[in-house]
């Protein structure tokens, strides 16, 4: 293959993947707690090896003042259940199912330090400590957790899990905000604008590898004129 079509090629598989994270992103813009993605390359040799990344930057946090919406103010994750295992997220948009567990949207449970939270009353606060007070009693405390290192790859549905030997450990600087939600961190305009660039390079790699096409029908045409 002529070098100069393979770096084509591999540019235009490389923009395609761009493209699939920023669309996924821009899907996303209006998720609570939404983390962005992002893709960095590195070259070896005529190859470019690419690595998803999530983007861990906190949201901007508004108010929405339901009670079941919870935000962190700081570093922190909320603890999920999930079939799949323990998760975390940043996103607080609870509601409670049948048995009056708080469970995320997809029904996955919030555990506190005893385990699930069952809200047995309409009548309940959580504090900025993150303690579950059901008819002033104090019920159990959203288990908070942060990482020494920030490196969570993305489960779906807003849910991360660490990498393999990364543990939890109690986050001590977060706040909990209840009546409030943590926006994505998605910036709608730039993210529109690194599309743009994609497109662009996408095209002129298409241009690139229509003319190395031509050349190489021409060359091949005149070897064969040459011949007769």
């Amino acid at each position: 293959m002529h070098p100069g079509l393979y770096i084509a090629v591999s540019g235009n598989i490389i923009q395609e993947e761009k493209l699939n994270t920023i669309t996924n992103n821009l899907a996303n813009a209006n998720t609570p707690g939404f983390k962005k993605d992002r893709i960095a390359f590195r070259q070896y040799f005529l190859a470019a090896i690419g690595e998803e990344k999530t983007d861990l930057s906190p949201g901007v946090i508004h108010r929405t003042d339901n009670p079941f919406d919870l935000a962190i103010q700081g570093d922190g994750y909320f603890t999920i259940q999930t079939p799949q295992g323990i998760a975390f997220t940043r996103r607080g948009d609870f509601t409670l199912d049948k048995n009056r567990r708080l469970v995320t949207v997809n029904g996955c449970p919030v555990l506190g330090e005893k385990g699930p939270i069952v809200i047995s009353s309409n009548s309940f606060t959580v504090n900025n400590e993150g303690m579950v007070i059901v008819d002033g009693k104090v019920i159990d405390k959203l288990k908070i957790v942060s990482f020494p290192e920030n490196n969570l790859r993305r489960l779906g549905e807003s849910l991360l899990i660490p990498a393999a030997g990364l543990s939890p450990v109690p986050a001590e600087k977060a706040e909990i905000w209840q009546g409030y939600l943590e926006d994505s961190n998605v910036n709608v305009v730039k993210e529109m604008a690194n599309m743009i660039e994609v497109l662009r390079i996408y095209e002129a790699c298409q241009k690139d590898i229509q003319t190395i096409d031509e050349a190489t029908t021409r060359a091949i045409n005149d070897v064969g004129n040459v011949r007769a």
